[in-house]
Parts: C-alpha cells; structure tokens; sequence
C-alpha cells in the first residue's frame, strides 16, 4: 500500500511538522520534487523500471553496484527528530549478477554551530542473501530507531546502497521513519527550529508545559483557573425554599494532553462549601457524549462502603451511556456537620463555620502514551458543553437534579419528569425547568460567588436573578456580582 506524498511543498511541510512518522514511496514520480523536499538522492532515480519497481507505479533504483561504497549510491532525509518505534522499507535486485548487496543505514548529526551535517555513523546492515543472480525477491526489512537517537536532537538518516562485482541494482520503496520533519524547504532546507525539546515529544520546551515528560504537553482550564460556583435545589420535582444552599460546590478542570492534543487526563478540583439540607445528598458529574471506554481510571472519589452507587473497575458508575463519575455519595463526608443546634452545614450564621477542603479528582485516559480500549480522546470532546454536573437526593439513585437543559442520565426516574412544579419534556429536549417561569433548580457561575442564607430565596438576595432567567439569560447577566443594584448581602453568607 503506497503512502501518498501530497504534492504541495506547503502542506507537506505543514502535515509532516506534525505527523508521527516520515514516508517515502517513490510516488512523486520525479527526482526533482524529493530535492525540492529536502531530500538527497545519488547514484539513485525515480523509476518504474519492472525489473526493479516494487510496489505501485515507482521505486528507487540504484545505479549498477560494481564497487563496494556508501557514496556511489544513496537515499537521504531531511532532518528529522526521531521518535522511539520502526524504522522499515521494502527492498529487492533486479536479479543480475553481483559477488553482494546491502544496505547500509547511517546517521548524521547536525552541528548546531553551523547547522552542517556530522559525519554519517553506520548503525544497521541489510544484507541480501546469496547468490544474488536471479534473485528478485521483495524483502520486507526492519529495525529500531537507536535510543540514542531519540533524545530531541535532530537528525539525517542516509540509505546507502552498496555491493561489489556485477551489475545488479537495488530497489527500495515504502520507507516510513518513526519521528517528525524538521527541515524547512523555503530557507535552503536548514532545521526549521533549533529549539530544544527535551522530552522528545515534538513540542519545544519554551512551549511544553511539561518538558521532562514526553507524555505530556499542554493544559488547560474551564472554565478558567479560578473556580466557578454549582448551586443545588435539592426538593425537585417541588420549588422548595428556593434558596439554592441545599448543596454548593465550587469546582475547576484542569484538561491535560499530550503533543498530539489527546486527553491524558483530567483534574478536577472541588470544595464543597455548603449544605443547606438534612439530605445525604451525593453530587455527579456526566460528560455527555464521552463513551465510558474511554476512561483507564478515575481516583479521588469519596465512596462509602456501603454506597448505593456500583462502580466499574476504571472507577466509573455502572450502566450509565456517557462518562460518569460519583466525586461524592453523601456531602456530609466532606463537609462534616460542626452542630450548634442548626439546619446543614455553613448556612446558618448562627452556627459554627466548617472548614472547607479541597478534594482533587483525577481521571486518566492515557497511561504512559497508552489510551484506554475505548480510543484516545480529544481535547475538544471535554468542553463546558458537555459538562453535566448533577445531585442525587437523600441516596434516593432514581433522583437526580441536573442544570437547566442538561439530560439525566440512565438511572434517573424520569416518570418524575412534568410532575409538582417541573416542566421537563423529554421527547422536546426540555429538562429542569419548573412551569410557566422556566426556573432552574441547578445553577453555574464561572466564578466563585457567594450563597444563601438559610430559608431565603434566592430572589431576595441576588435581586435580579429572576429577571435574567425570564429574559433567558439575556438581560442581567451579571446578576450575581457585588453590587448593591444587584445584591442584598443581609440576606447572603
């Protein structure tokens, strides 16, 4: 199977900067475009010779071999940073008659004083086996690209073919070469950067988060590096009070991929800062969309013995259709209450103030460059959109308390659903939102803002929240920032 090379200088160059390995297959069909590629190529041509072609339309072919050299005849790459893996190549003779064959493969390193070749260092040899006359078999070859090779330095690899006596020539084709294209056409097919990159994973380490880990290369945040603010209702399919204090959680993702912008993993960092109920209430999070395959492990969780949850090995809950994580059964774990004769956990002025602490959750989905059965997953496949952070009342699985238009997942009750106060219609797409006023019982702020006091509704405090939710978000959407148009702080904790 041929590996296309794409004509365009410009898009190669673009594609091959960020490609996991180089090929070459003969099938630009001219000498000309390879140099004009960075490639060298002596004493050998682009043919379609039959006596040598060995796959498709062309292959390399060699001069005849009548003298033992590894200048007479000879593929060169352009620089390369090579990657650990295989380097392979098919090769054959055109069946003349020869005393030997080979193939010598060298490297060479780059003088970065003045970005000149070193001396090419042989380090594999192919041998054909005899007697070369009439031997035209093709010959699959392979081997390991040096360890030595693969610490962020730059590199040519040169392909000499060589034998002495007679007159047979050499066919090679099909190279593919573990690693990255670093030689840059427009400027004489110098390196195109010299900086170094220390893990080796083709990302330089003024722009590697992580430069020792080669697993490693970027991170993120959502919804940016400070916490954003989940409030609960938790009386749902009922308004309730209303003060949105039955459960708050103040949450951040941090999303960390590898070279390749592939999820390694997740962290996700939450305080639970209030409890403004009696409930064990427990708090979920589902990425919708995400196939539960691929997920290796989730670690951090706080999940009793005893839970009514059933978790998978890779620490995932059981029977759900996306990715979904349990952080905590029962609130109370981590926010033990501190007594004083009041309702929950800091939301009662009146009581003692619990200390807040921060649990890290961390799901991994790649484990040393290894992704889960399920595949590798993309950056973009975690986003805020499909965030779906979720309460389970009073250990009570069936109920679950999501954000305005957010599915439930498989194990709610959704016989629940258009009951007491809610409005969800789930064959239109609308979910959480009570009759006539659309009205929330799960609320997000990409920052962390303060809550309710016990027994007030929310509309008391936050003045304008009501406004923006009739207006869908369109009028007063900074409802929930410190201003006295917008808040009466007497009625907030």
């Amino acid at each position: 199977m041929k590996n296309l090379i794409v004509l365009s200088i410009l898009v190669l160059f673009f594609q091959s900067s960020f490609s996991q390995s180089v090929k070459n297959d003969a099938e630009l069909a001219n000498d000309v475009q390879y140099f004009a590629r960075c490639w060298d190529l002596n004493g050998l041509e682009v043919s379609n010779h039959p006596a040598t072609l060995i796959s498709d339309k062309f292959s390399f072919r060699s001069i005849e071999l009548q003298k033992e050299s590894l200048e007479n005849s000879y593929l060169k790459t352009p620089w390369l940073m090579l990657r650990n893996g295989q380097v392979s190549f098919t090769t054959r003779l055109d069946g003349s008659a020869g005393g030997n064959r080979s193939i010598v493969v060298q490297y060479i390193a780059l003088n970065e004083k003045d970005y000149s070749e070193g001396a090419p260092i042989a380090f594999y040899t192919f041998d054909f086996p005899n007697p070369i006359n009439k031997n035209t078999t093709v010959y699959e070859v392979s081997f390991s690209v040096p360890s030595s090779l693969t610490k962020g330095q730059l590199y040519k690899l040169k392909f000499s073919l060589t034998g002495t006596g007679g007159s047979a020539r050499v066919g090679l084709d099909d190279l593919v070469i573990p690693g990255e294209y670093y030689s840059d056409p427009s400027n004489i097919c110098a390196p195109r950067s010299m900086e170094p990159d220390a893990d080796g994973d083709g990302v330089v380490d003024s722009e590697d988060e992580f430069p020792k880990d080669p697993h490693r290369a970027y991170s993120s945040y959502f919804p940016n590096k400070d916490y954003g603010t989940l409030m609960f209702e938790d009386l749902w399919p009922g308004i309730g009070d209303y003060d949105f204090n039955d459960l708050v959680v103040d949450y951040r993702i941090k999303k960390v991929t590898d070279a390749k912008n592939e999820m390694v993993e997740m962290i996700v960092d939450l305080k639970t800062r209030a409890i403004g109920a009696g409930f064990k209430n427990g708090f979920g999070i589902e990425f919708t969309g995400v196939a539960p395959g691929k997920v290796i492990s989730v670690s951090g969780t706080k999940i009793s013995g005893s839970s009514i949850h059933h978790i998978a090995p890779n620490g995932l809950e059981v029977g759900n259709q996306w990715m979904t994580f349990i952080p905590l059964d029962n609130a109370f774990d981590v926010l033990p209450h501190a007594g004083g004769g009041v309702t929950g956990v800091n939301t009662d002025p009146r009581g003692p103030r619990q200390e807040v602490l921060e649990q890290t959750v961390i799901v991994t989905f790649k484990k040393d460059g290894w992704a889960a059965s399920g595949g590798a997953l993309r950056s973009s496949e975690i986003s805020i959109e499909n965030f779906n952070p979720f309460l389970i009342r009073n250990q009570d699985r069936s109920i679950e308390v999501h954000l305005p238009g957010k599915p439930p997942t498989r194990h709610a009750n959704q016989a629940l659903f258009g009951t007491i106060d809610d409005n969800s219609n789930a064959s239109h797409g609308v979910y959480y939102q009570s009759k006539e006023t659309n009205l929330p019982w799960a609320l997000h702020v990409n920052q962390s803002i303060p809550y309710m006091i016990e027994k007030n509704n929310i509309n008391k405090g936050f003045i304008k929240f009501e406004d923006w939710v009739r207006s869908n978000g369109t009028t007063f959407p900074d409802w929930y920032l410190d201003r006295e148009e917008l808040r009466n702080n007497s009625l907030i904790y």
